[in-house]
């Protein structure tokens, strides 16, 4: 007869090796390429955002490939299906199917409960203060009077001269009549243009980033010469253009190479 000890024992044994038994049968298959796309919808075609989960999704960056081992289907906006990346911020960037293995991405404001946030990614548009979102009237605060001091009654109102844009100046008040004191003085600062978003489309081959540097053109054998293979996509090289790689926008069949160069 066993002791509890024993049978214990027995137990944990036979249930650690079941487990182990039943990891082993688990494997990840990637997601297989859309059966719709987008390119004939009317949203799509307006360029106007997309109402998904509850937000509104901007048009945003450049045309990407679609990635198997990334990207997870979480839904649908009409007919056609709706994706995230794996390794991103979830909510931040969703992702609409086009022909040829191509996605493009919305992305969502980094706004309301996001702002003053940025997330996994360069976003690509102005982050929005939490200050701002709460009160926007701290952004419209009236400037100080500017004048003439006469005496200690008030001011006289006098208009300050129009600043060029992208340039900053110190403003000093016209000399006081019948007052002793120093000089005020205020400042003006208006800023040239607000940054726009960065272009982080890039694929690492051979130990290097290469970035996206222009329209796909037409493979041709005698121009293009494979030189290896990123997550399934054949990679080439151009006779006489170093610096250069063109990467076919569907594994296998060479149609399509796009161009990328590394920084």
């Amino acid at each position: 007869m066993r002791t509890p000890l024993k049978s214990y024992v027995a137990a944990l044994i036979l249930a650690t090796a079941l487990g182990a038994t039943l990891g082993a049968q688990i494997t990840l298959q990637p997601t297989p390429p859309p059966a719709l796309t987008a390119e004939n919808e009317s949203w799509y075609q307006g360029g106007g955002p997309i109402s998904y989960g509850g937000n509104l999704y901007y048009p945003a960056g450049a045309i990407t490939h679609f990635l198997r081992n990334e990207m997870k289907r979480t839904g649908t906006y009409g007919n056609v299906p709706i994706y995230v990346r794996t390794t991103q911020e979830p909510g931040s960037i969703v992702y609409v199917p086009l022909p040829g293995g191509l996605v493009k991405p919305y992305e969502r404001r980094r706004s309301g409960d996001l702002a003053g946030t940025v997330g996994s990614t360069a976003p690509s548009f102005v982050v929005s203060l939490p200050a701002a979102e709460t009160n926007p009237s701290i952004l419209q605060a009236p400037a100080p009077p500017t004048g003439v001091p006469v005496g200690t009654t008030g001011f006289i109102p006098t208009e300050p001269s129009p600043v060029p844009e992208g340039e900053s100046r110190m403003e000093a008040l016209p000399s006081p009549v019948g007052t002793v004191g120093p000089l005020m003085t205020r400042t003006r600062i208006q800023t040239v243009q607000r940054p726009v978003g960065l272009n982080a489309v890039f694929v690492e081959f051979q130990g290097t980033r290469w970035f996206s540097a222009g329209s796909a053109v037409e493979y041709s054998p005698d121009r293009f010469t494979p030189i290896g293979e990123h997550r399934g996509f054949t990679v080439y090289g151009q006779t006489g253009q170093p610096g250069v790689i063109y990467m076919a926008l569907l594994p296998g069949t060479p149609g399509l190479v796009a161009p990328y160069k590394s920084r």
